[in-house]
C-alpha cells in the first residue's frame, strides 16, 4: 500500500493506494469519510469534475474552448434548463442530506487547493485552456446529478422520438411506418405531425460530447440467492455500460472505512463513485450490495404548440379553439471565447419549452422532462441513504421514492435476500395516450396529470426462481401500461437469464464469465429466419456452424454483421422506405438507433408484410447475402477496435506534443451481447458503448472483484492513469477489500 499525504486537509483521515492505485480511506466518522471522498476526487479528477460542471451549466464555450460542439451543447442545455432553480431545490433537501453534501464539498474544495499547487499534471488541461475553477458547492453536486439523469435517459429518448418524427415527415408510406413501429403508432394521425417546425437534431459531434459526460445509459445487473450460490451467500454482479474509450475512466473507485470503536466492526463502503458527487453507483457495504441499470423509461414528451406573434413577451400559444396566452420568456446569454455575445430567447409555459424560438406563426415543437419538476433535487439523497440501508428490503423502499434518474436497482444483502426495484418519476397521462409522438398541447386532455405513484413501479423480492436480473429490457407498471417509450430488444436480458438458469450453484467465476459473455441471441433468433431464404453456399454453411459468439478471432461474427446490415439496407433502405443513406446512418454511424433496429428485427421475423408485398423478401435477403459474401474476410478484432484517447486532449497535436499517446484495442461483443462491445465510427471520430465498470461480490465475504477501463488518476503522466486497462481487456479482476488486499 502506498500512503497518500493530504497537504491541505482540515480533518484527519488516512488514505493509502493499493496496487491498482485505488484509495482506501480510514476515517473516524462518516462525516470525515465523505470529506475524504471529496478531497480525493479533487486530487485525482479535478478537471473531469470542473469541466463537467461547465458543460452542465452551459458555459463550456465560454470557459473551456470556443468549439462548435461545445457551443451547440451550451445552447442545448441552456434551453433545457437543467441549471435552473438549483438554489431552490437545495433548500428543499432534508437537513441530514444537505449536511452530508456540505461535508463532501468541503473536502473537494480543500483537495483543489492541493491540486492547484501542481503546475503540471492534475490541472494541466485547466492550465492549457486558462480555466479557473470556482468553489464547489451543494448546487454543483445537484447540477451533476441533473446531468447524470438528463444526458442519458432524457436526451436519448428525445432523440429517438425526433428520429421518429423525421421518419413521419420523410413521407414513408403510412402503412409501412405503422407496421414497423406497431403498436406504438396505432391510432396516431400523421397529418398534424407533418406540419411541425422542427429544429435541427444534435450534430454527431455534440452527440459524441454528450456520450462523454457523466450519465447512465445501458447496463447489466443481477443478483443470485444463497439457494443457487455455491458459497451459500447471495451474489451480486453489475456492469454499467457507457463510453469507455476516453481516459480518465468515468468512474472513480474507492474504499471508505469509518468508525474505530473497539466494540464494533468498522463500517465500510466500496465501489464506483462519480467525481463531483458523493454518489456510489455500484458498490457494497458490510450488509448490502447494489447495482443499477438504466430504465428506458418514457420521462420526456414532445408537444405541438400553435404559436402566433403578440403579447408582452413577443409570442403566444393557443389553448382550446381561440384562447391565446403569453409564453414566459427567459433570455440565455453567453459569450464564447473570442466570439460575439449570443442572446438566446427561450419560450416556455407550464407544458414545456419550445425547441427553438419561433420565426413564423404555426405549429412548433415543445419538450417536457419530468425531472425538471419541483422536488427533483432530492434524488441525490437516495444514493446516500442506500449506503446507510441495513438490508435489501429497506434499500428497495428507499429507492422506490427517488425522482430521477429512472433506474432498476438490484440488491443483495448479507442475510441472503435479493431484490430489484424500479424507480424514477414517470408522467401520468390519460388512458390511451403514450409519449411516442408529439401531442397537441392546445387539447388540455393531452397534458400530464402528475406523476405515476411509486407503488406502481415493478418490484421483485426473493423470487422463487432464485435470481433477479435487469438489462434495459421493456418494463411495465404493476397496473399494466408500459414504462418505456418504444420497443426494446431483450437479447442481453434473455442471455443472462438463460445462463443463470443453467447455473444451479453459481460461483464468482461464473458471474465474471457472464459479464464477459459474447453470445448473441439476436443472431440465434434471426439466422434461421434469414438463412431459410438463402440457397446452399459458403456463407450459409459458415453461419449455420457459427457458435453465435462475438469472439475477437471470429470471422463468422464479422460475416453475420455484414449480412445483417445488408439485409436492413435492402429491405428498409429502399427509396420507398427509409432510404439507403438514412438507413446506413441509423445502422452504422453515430446515429445508430436502437429504436429502429429493434423494430426492424421484429419485422424480419414476419412472414407477410407491407415491406415486401411488392418486392420479394427472399430475393432481397439473397442479394444481401451476395453482398455480404463479397466483403473482405476479417476477424472481429479487426473490425471492432478502438483507441483509448485522453478525454481532454484526444488525439490532438497538443496531446502529441505533450507526449500523451493513444493505444489501440480490439473489443469483443456487440450491441446485443451481455458484454456490450459496441463501436460507433465516423470518418474522423469513434465512440464506444461497453461495460465501464465490472463489479461482482459474494455477500458471505467482505470483498468485491472489479475492473474498469482506466485508472484512478486523470493525470496522463501518472502511474495510476490506466492501471486497470490490462485487466479490463483480458477479463481479469482484482480484489477490492475494505482496508486493502487480504483484509
Amino acid at each position: 500500500m502506498e500512503a497518500i499525504q493530504p497537504k491541505a486537509a482540515r480533518y484527519d483521515f488516512r488514505a493509502e493506494r493499493d496496487a491498482a492505485g485505488v484509495p482506501h480511506v480510514h476515517a473516524s466518522s462518516w462525516r470525515h469519510a465523505l470529506y475524504a471522498l471529496g478531497y480525493l476526487h479533487a486530487l485525482d479528477r479535478p478537471t473531469q469534475i470542473h469541466f463537467a460542471r461547465a458543460v452542465a451549466s452551459g458555459v463550456a464555450s465560454e470557459r473551456i474552448a470556443n468549439k462548435p460542439e461545445l457551443l451547440e451543447m451550451d445552447l442545448f442545455l441552456r434551453r433545457a434548463g437543467i441549471h435552473l432553480r438549483l438554489d431552490y431545490e437545495a433548500k428543499l433537501l432534508p437537513p441530514r442530506v444537505l449536511q452530508q453534501l456540505e461535508w463532501y464539498c468541503q473536502g473537494l474544495n480543500d483537495g483543489m487547493l492541493e491540486s492547484a499547487d501542481a503546475w503540471i499534471g492534475p490541472t494541466l488541461p485547466m492550465w492549457v485552456t486558462g480555466y479557473r475553477p470556482a468553489p464547489w458547492d451543494v448546487e454543483s453536486v445537484m447540477l451533476i446529478g441533473n446531468l447524470l439523469s438528463f444526458a442519458g435517459l432524457a436526451v436519448g429518448e428525445q432523440e429517438a422520438e425526433r428520429q421518429l418524427l423525421e421518419l413521419i415527415q420523410l413521407g414513408i408510406p403510412d402503412e409501412r411506418l405503422r407496421e414497423l413501429f406497431s403498436p406504438y403508432l396505432d391510432g396516431i394521425d400523421f397529418e398534424p405531425l407533418r406540419d411541425i417546425h422542427v429544429s435541427k437534431r444534435l450534430s454527431d459531434e455534440a452527440l459524441e460530447l454528450l456520450s462523454d459526460l457523466p450519465r447512465l445509459a445501458g447496463s447489466n445487473a443481477w443478483a443470485v440467492s444463497p439457494a443457487r450460490s455455491a458459497s451459500g451467500g447471495a451474489l451480486l454482479a453489475s456492469d454499467p455500460h457507457l463510453e469507455v474509450n476516453r481516459l480518465p475512466a468515468i468512474w472513480y473507485e474507492v474504499a471508505l472505512n469509518w468508525g474505530d470503536s473497539p466494540e464494533h466492526e468498522p463500517n465500510y463502503a466500496l465501489g464506483a463513485t462519480l467525481p463531483g458527487c458523493p454518489l456510489m453507483a455500484v458498490g457494497r457495504t458490510r450488509r448490502l450490495s447494489w447495482g443499477v441499470t438504466y430504465m428506458h423509461a418514457d420521462t420526456s414528451d414532445y408537444f405541438i404548440e400553435d404559436c402566433r406573434p403578440g403579447g408582452q413577451t413577443g409570442w403566444q400559444y393557443r389553448r382550446g379553439e381561440d384562447q391565446w396566452h403569453d409564453f414566459r420568456l427567459r433570455t440565455e446569454s453567453l459569450k464564447p471565447k473570442g466570439g460575439e455575445r449570443i442572446e438566446m430567447p427561450v419560450y416556455e409555459n407550464d407544458v414545456g419549452v419550445l425547441t427553438l424560438a419561433p420565426e413564423e406563426p404555426g405549429k412548433h415543437l415543445s419538450v417536457a422532462w419530468i425531472g425538471s419538476h419541483q422536488g427533483g433535487g432530492r434524488a441525490i439523497g437516495t444514493w446516500l441513504d442506500v449506503i446507510a440501508a441495513g438490508d435489501a428490503a429497506e434499500a428497495m423502499d428507499i429507492v422506490r421514492e427517488s425522482p430521477h434518474p429512472s433506474l432498476v436497482w438490484v440488491f443483495a444483502d448479507s442475510q441472503g435476500h435479493i431484490g430489484s426495484q424500479a424507480s424514477g418519476w414517470h408522467p401520468r397521462r390519460r388512458p390511451g395516450v403514450g409519449g411516442f409522438v408529439p401531442m397537441p398541447a392546445w387539447e388540455e386532455s393531452n397534458h400530464w396529470l402528475g406523476v405515476v405513484p411509486a407503488d406502481l413501479m415493478p418490484r421483485e423480492y426473493d423470487p422463487p426462481i432464485g435470481f433477479v436480473a435487469s438489462a434495459n429490457e421493456e418494463l411495465y407498471r404493476k397496473d399494466g401500461p408500459p414504462l418505456h417509450a418504444f420497443g426494446l430488444a431483450d437479447y442481453r436480458k434473455r442471455r443472462i437469464v438463460q445462463r443463470l438458469t443453467e447455473l444451479p450453484q453459481a460461483t464468482l467465476a461464473d458471474m465474471q464469465a457472464l459479464q464477459y459473455d459474447v453470445t448473441s441471441l439476436q443472431a440465434e433468433d434471426l439466422l434461421p429466419v434469414l438463412l431459410a431464404h438463402v440457397g446452399d453456399c459458403p456463407l450459409k454453411r459458415r453461419l449455420e456452424k457459427w457458435d453465435r459468439r462475438y469472439n475477437l478471432e471470429s470471422t463468422e461474427a464479422t460475416l453475420f454483421m455484414h449480412f445483417y446490415r445488408h439485409v436492413l439496407l435492402e429491405i428498409f433502405g429502399h427509396e420507398e422506405g427509409i432510404g439507403w443513406r438514412r438507413m446506413f446512418y441509423l445502422t452504422t454511424r453515430m446515429g445508430f438507433s436502437r429504436m429502429v433496429l429493434t423494430a426492424a428485427d421484429r419485422m424480419l421475423r414476419k412472414v407477410t408484410s407491407s415491406w415486401w408485398r411488392v418486392r420479394d423478401k427472399g430475393e432481397m435477403i439473397r442479394r444481401a447475402a451476395e453482398r455480404a459474401a463479397a466483403e473482405p474476410e476479417q476477424p472481429w478484432a479487426q473490425v471492432n477496435r478502438f483507441h483509448f484517447v485522453n478525454r481532454f486532449f484526444g488525439a490532438s497535436m497538443t496531446g502529441r506534443l505533450l507526449g500523451i499517446r493513444t493505444t489501440e484495442s480490439p473489443m469483443p461483443g456487440n450491441h446485443a451481447t451481455p458484454f456490450q462491445g459496441h463501436l460507433l465510427q465516423t470518418a474522423t471520430r469513434e465512440a464506444t458503448f461497453a461495460p465501464s465498470y465490472h463489479f461482482v461480490t459474494d455477500m458471505s465475504e467482505n470483498v468485491a472483484h472489479t475492473n474498469l477501463p482506466g485508472g484512478p488518476s486523470e493525470n496522463a503522466f501518472s502511474k495510476w492513469y490506466q492501471t486497470d486497462i490490462a485487466l479490463w481487456t483480458s477479463g481479469r479482476y482484482k480484489p477490492l477489500a475494505p482496508g486493502g488486499p487480504g483484509e
